[in-house]
Parts: structure tokens; sequence; C-alpha cells
């Protein structure tokens, strides 16, 4: 690690104090010190644009590897829990490595294809539709947990080859891993153990997914992902039954996670900016530039950890191989050397590049789907709902941790 001179913006520096509004901050880094040391995150903090990018375009140099240091922090019990679910691995069995991994993201990326998604999208706005409908029938309430926790997976479960039945069980497993991994700090050893067992029973489940269809392939994307890891024929070894649940569980987890928190952060900045919302229900055809603007003005997943593999200089600052990086996606989503008038919502502007869904070679595979499922529901909600609105002064309410991902929003009509 290399020595670092705290700055006054680093000891400034207080994610969770920060949660309600953190982009008056991230502007004075820009405009300060952009690459800021953070005692409290243990992490360089970057915040502009052209740092950003250039990180997220070199994954050889700064690597992935810090992404899942959260689920380290863990209790030994829920992490027990986790583990557990999980195929243990003999001892000589050594690391699985990259390679298998990176056999099981051809067919991922193969699957959600610009050309992949068109040809689903009768079936997204049917299971949108649906699901528009079934709130709105329910009368006022949480938007979160009755419509948008539910939406990723309700539009991905054909792709993967989920049956109806185990859909609820999906959801609920990925919410809890996505709760460990955002907000673990502030759980009692109780709430930790609870969200871990949730995620155990659904790991459990991918598992027995992919050995049913090592057994019995199907035209689906868990088939696909089984015979990308297994090279070899007969049943599959623990190393691959591990990869299998651990790249299906990443790429549903990412997709629910942050689609599911993008509904609700739309929706509440659009009835926030009301004369916005109502140019949306007057002219559904912005709802493509909509979910853009919406995406760049505030996403909720504000950034996420990379490491250094090598010494490298970014924003003036020396790196050592093993300081790790909090990218803040969220803070060069606003930077006023790449956006005019950033911290304004329009949703006529003219889509430009952010970083909302990642960059590079690591960006997200699924960005394709999660648009045409944001850009759907804004349609169809706008239609159905048109007299949409916030519920009270405290309809929103944020998981706790340094992401702004919504736990609540109550809205009525």
């Amino acid at each position: 690690m290399a020595e670092t001179h705290v700055s006054v913006l680093g000891e400034e520096y207080d994610p969770l104090r920060l949660q309600d509004d953190p982009y008056a901050f991230y502007a004075r880094a820009r405009r300060e010190d952009p690459v800021f040391h953070s005692p409290a995150l243990g992490a360089w903090v970057v915040t502009r644009f052209q740092d950003v990018q250039r990180v997220l375009a070199d994954p050889d140099t700064f690597s992935l590897a810090a992404v899942l240091r959260s689920l380290e922090e863990l209790t030994p019990q829920a992490k027990a829990e986790i583990e557990a679910s999980i195929p243990p691995l003999p001892a000589d069995a050594g690391n699985p490595g990259d390679e298998a991994r990176l056999r099981a993201r051809k067919p991922i990326q193969q699957a959600f294809t610009q050309a992949r998604v068109d040809a689903l999208r009768p079936h997204l706005e049917e299971q949108v539709a649906a699901l528009v409908e079934e709130f709105a029938a329910g009368g006022p309430g949480d938007l979160q947990s009755r419509f948008a926790r539910r939406l990723p997976i309700r539009g991905k479960a054909r792709v993967l080859g989920l049956a109806a039945q185990d859909v609820d069980a999906v959801v609920e497993g990925s919410y809890s891993l996505t709760v460990l991994m955002s907000a673990s700090a502030s759980l009692g050893p109780d709430e930790q153990v609870a969200n871990a067992r949730r995620v155990a029973a659904y790991q459990r489940l991918l598992d027995q997914y992919a050995q049913q269809r090592r057994a019995e392939p199907r035209d689906d994307l868990f088939s696909a992902v089984v015979r990308a890891v297994a090279e070899e024929e007969g049943p599959l070894t623990a190393q691959e039954r591990r990869t299998v649940v651990e790249s299906l569980a990443g790429l549903i987890g990412a997709g629910q996670s942050t689609t599911t928190a993008m509904v609700s952060t739309a929706v509440w900045h659009l009835l926030n900016h009301r004369d916005q919302w109502e140019l949306l229900c007057a002219r559904p055809e912005l709802a493509s530039r909509a979910v853009e603007e919406v995406a760049r003005y505030d996403m909720p997943l504000q950034g996420l950890f990379r490491q250094v593999t090598r010494p490298v200089e970014l924003g003036g600052k020396s790196l050592a191989t093993g300081d790790r990086l909090m990218v803040l996606y969220a803070s060069a989503n606003r930077d006023e050397a790449a956006y005019k008038d950033p911290d304004t919502l329009d949703i006529t502007r003219e889509p430009q590049r952010h970083f909302a869904f990642g960059h590079g070679p690591r960006a997200c595979v699924g960005s394709q789907l999660a648009r045409a499922l944001l850009q759907s529901t804004l349609r169809h909600l706008t239609a159905r709902l048109p007299g949409l609105r916030l519920d009270g002064t405290d309809a929103l309410e944020f998981l706790p941790g340094m992401h702004r991902i919504v736990r609540r929003l109550r809205v009525t009509w």
C-alpha cells in the first residue's frame, strides 16, 4: 500500500451522512481534490468523468477483485450460512480461476444482446403491463416491494429458464444478497444471519437448477452456462457447480438490485419534478430518453470498489499495488466537464454516455434488458396512473449504507 496523505476532503467524507444528497460534496471533490483518500472506506475515491472512464476501461490495472469484499465483513455465522449453501471444494481443488468464469460469461453476454432483447420485447411488455395492473388494483402503497422488486426476475425468468413457482424465492434471495453487500455494516448479527439464510436457500436452488440442466439440458440460459463451464461429460464437479452458481447469482443479483432500485429512483425523481412526469405522460415516446436521463442524474449504485494491480498514476496521485479505489460513477455522471447543466433533470436531453451501466469490458451485460424494462415501466405507469404522486413527506426510505438504494417508496393517486 502507498503512503497516503489524507486531505481535508478525505477527513470529511462520510458516505453514510451524505446518503440523502451527496452531490454537492461530489462537485466540491471534483473541483478541489478529484482523487482523494478516504479513511472511512480505506480506499481512494475517484470522482471525475475522465478518471472514472480510465479506470473502467482498464480492468487489468484496476481489478474487480475488491467488489465482493463486503461479504468478508459479515459475522462468522452469517458467512458460514452462505458458504455451506454451495458445494465445498476438496482440499486439493485449488482456485477454479478466471478461465471457467470467463467461459460462463460468454453465453450470458449472448443472451442479452440488443437483438435478443428486441425479440423479447412483446413478452416484457406483457409482464410489465400485468405487474402495473396488479399494483393499480391493489391501491396506493409501496411501489418498491409490490412492483419494482418483482420486475427484473419476472422479465428475466423466461431467458433463465426459471419455473414460475421459483420466481419469488429468487426475488427474495437476490434481494437479501443486495442487502448484505450494500448494508451489512448497519445490520445486527441476527439480521445478518436471517438474510444469509435466505441467500443460502437461493444459492441451493440455483445449484439444483445447475444439476438438473446438466442431466436434462433445455434451451435456456442455465443450460448454456452449464455447457460453457463444464467441458467434460458426466456430473458437474464441485468446482463447476460453484462456478455456475456464482455466475448466475452474480448476473441475477446485479440486474435485480440495480434495475429494482432504478425503477423506484426514476419514479421518485419524476414525481418530484412534476413537470417532467407530466411531460412524459403527454409524450410517452420520451420514455427512452427519460430512462437515460434519470440513470445519469441519480444512479442508485453510487460506485464500486476496484483494486490496483500495479503502481499507477491517477488524477495526479501515485497509487500502489493493492490499493483500493471507490469509483464514484454517480459523481462522474454529474461532472460539469462532461455535461451541460448536470444538476438539472431534463428528459428531453440528448442522450450522452454515462456510467449507470458501467463502461468498458466489464460493463453490465444486462443493460439492454434493464433499459427495455425501465422504458416499458415508465410508459405503462404514466398511461395507467397519470395522477401518481408521492404519499407524504416520508414516502421515500433508502437502505442504510453509502448507496442510494430505495427500500420503500409509498405512492398514491
